[in-house]
């Protein structure tokens, strides 16, 4: 009785071990992946999504100089622009926050800005595509639709974009290089 006895309690520290994982092919433990994206990537589609902002001015320089020409060329800015806001905020939250202290506030903050400029920007071009060009005053009444704005929301990526856990990752990240070098010209 026994040798059953010292069976049975092989078998169920076996199985035991077994569940636990002990004893796996794999003795070394996996470390736990890194919470957030990488800041660099982070950084590129901040930056990437800016730069498509400002792509859009040139259907503003090519819209022909006529009240028509010019509410045509602002209601495509507005929906170059429009369009781009939208899809920054969305890779960024596919990316999630950055890896950085007080990462989610800076994530949250980022889409925040991107997700409200690019309401903003759909209500102004409502707004702007119900004016009328012939209309003698359109060039004064478009004019106060030319900008959203964005003051606050502008001083809050001031900050962001100064933070400097992510000042690094701006200054390597491809595409804030691209919108930095055209800043310049």
């Amino acid at each position: 009785m026994l040798a059953s006895d010292h069976r049975s309690r092989v078998v169920i520290v076996a199985l035991a071990l077994g569940l636990a994982g002990c004893g796996s092919a794999d003795p070394t433990p996996k470390p736990a992946a890194p919470q957030g994206s990488d800041p660099v990537a982070w950084a590129g589609a901040f930056c990437g999504g800016l730069g498509d902002v400002l792509a859009g001015v040139s259907a503003i320089a090519k819209a022909q100089p006529t009240p028509q020409g010019q509410k045509d060329g602002l209601l495509e800015f507005s929906d170059i622009a429009q369009q781009a806001f939208a899809t920054t905020a969305r890779k960024l939250e596919q990316l999630g926050q950055p890896r950085i202290v007080d990462g989610k506030r800076v994530q949250d903050t980022a889409v925040g800005f991107f997700t409200t400029a690019a309401g903003t920007v759909g209500g102004q071009r409502a707004r702007l595509a119900a004016l009328d060009a012939k209309d003698p005053d359109f060039v004064q009444k478009a004019s106060h639709l030319a900008g959203p704005d964005l003051g606050a929301a502008s001083d809050q990526m001031r900050n962001l974009t100064s933070n400097k856990e992510l000042a690094p990752a701006f200054r390597s990240a491809p595409a804030c290089q691209r919108l930095s070098a055209g800043a310049g010209h």
